[in-house]
């Protein structure tokens, strides 16, 4: 057996003594590093890494590059080649190192991810042209700049949501650099996050969903097709049009939704659907829903297949006088506060319902879940007048 060249790169942690045992230290002068042998010689790579504030920060991010290192080593480099990949990389433009990073995540995002990453990357690359910084080496490009990048989308009317996806999009660009010891420091780290306020997708009431249905009914009865699988199987727009023959089994959907994959039992209400849809598929790649009005392989990205059914779903509320507030996911947080109400008139406690709308919501936690009811209004009080004494 051949004898590797290396020995496994391991975290140096300085500690000191402390009521009489060695705990690990971030005192100034105490350096935190990544170091192995190489062909009998020791190295040592400091990355930055004492410039983060906290045991627990320094302790995952040093762990992280010795699995880099690791890897790196496996696959034949050389740590004695490390100045000359540095001198290599310095030479990157800011635009040709954030493009390579975006090619280089392609492979590991959804497709969808993806988009938002190359748009918030164009429209970042945009601006940094029009500054002339698209130009300057990489490791040139500082924290201020970005901070006048985020200023400028806040000036040209973007809400806190927008900014905030173009702030997570090129600071997963940075990191990928880091990852990739193309920069030292992500120049985005430590800057404040916008606080947003997103529109929400307000609940139905009982009046307005009646409407719905029997708009849709007469105008667009396919459309009654996704409504039914965001309110019986609780799935969002996009994890309905991710629906394929394929996903169905045992009576059972296999979908990745927000939570990530999820196992969701097709109730009574749902099998008649379920089943037609299934029957009229000719592979198990067939989208169970499509623009043609049946199950057709659709190759359109996610967000095209969901805009199809966000517009015709316009259609209707627009014809009913329904303003902006509601939209496809109302129907997902209608279902959802329906239940609730349901459990409620029965008796039942908010910890008892709760404990069983999780496994039907597939929220994460009951915390997760009750404020989520609270944003949907399922947990309004009921009147309280009687216990006022006094008119006025």
């Amino acid at each position: 057996m051949t004898r590797s060249n290396y020995e496994k790169p391991k975290l140096f942690i300085p500690k000191i003594i402390r009521n009489g045992k060695k705990v690990a230290t971030i005192a100034p002068g105490k350096r935190w590093y990544v170091y192995f042998r190489y062909e009998g010689k020791l190295y040592k790579f400091y990355k930055n890494l004492n410039r983060f504030k906290t045991i627990n920060e320094r302790r995952r991010i040093g762990k992280g590059l010795c699995e880099i290192y690791a890897d790196l080593l496996l696959r034949g480099w050389s740590p004695v080649d490390e100045k000359f990949h540095k001198a290599h990389t310095e030479a990157f433009t800011l635009e040709e190192a954030l493009k390579m990073a975006l090619d280089h995540k392609k492979s590991s995002l959804k497709e969808s991810t993806y988009n938002q990453y190359n748009t918030a990357y164009n429209r970042f690359m945009d601006w940094c042209k029009s500054n002339l910084l698209a130009g300057i080496l990489v490791n040139n490009f500082k924290r201020k700049n970005f901070a006048q990048y985020l200023n400028y989308l806040s000036k040209d009317g973007n809400n806190a949501t927008s900014i905030n996806n173009n702030k997570r999009a090129i600071s997963a660009l940075f990191s990928k650099l880091v990852t990739d010891f193309i920069i030292d420091a992500n120049p985005t780290a430590g800057i404040k996050t916008e606080k947003s306020q997103p529109l929400k997708n307000r609940p139905f009431t009982a009046k307005q969903l009646s409407d719905i249905l029997k708009t849709c009914e007469s105008k667009d009865p396919y459309l009654l097709h996704f409504i039914k699988f965001m309110v019986y199987a609780m799935l969002r727009p996009r994890e309905v049009i991710r629906l394929k023959k394929k996903s169905i089994q045992d009576n059972l959907i296999f979908v990745d939704t927000k939570k990530g994959m999820a196992t969701i039992n097709i109730i009574e209400k749902l099998k008649p659907l379920v089943t037609e849809l299934v029957n009229d598929c000719n592979t198990d790649e067939d989208n169970l829903l499509s623009y043609q009005n049946q199950p057709l392989l659709w190759t359109a990205g996610e967000k095209a297949k969901t805009n199809v059914f966000t517009r015709r779903f316009k259609k209707i509320k627009d014809s009913l006088g329904l303003d902006e507030t509601y939209g496809l996911y109302s129907f997902r947080h209608t279902a959802i506060f329906h239940l609730y109400q349901s459990y409620l008139t029965e008796g039942l406690s908010h910890n008892e319902i709760i404990n069983k709308l999780l496994p039907i919501t597939r929220h994460k936690s009951e915390k997760e879940l009750s404020a989520y009811l609270r944003e949907v209004g399922a947990m309004l009080p009921p009147d309280y007048s009687e216990r006022f004494t006094f008119d006025l």
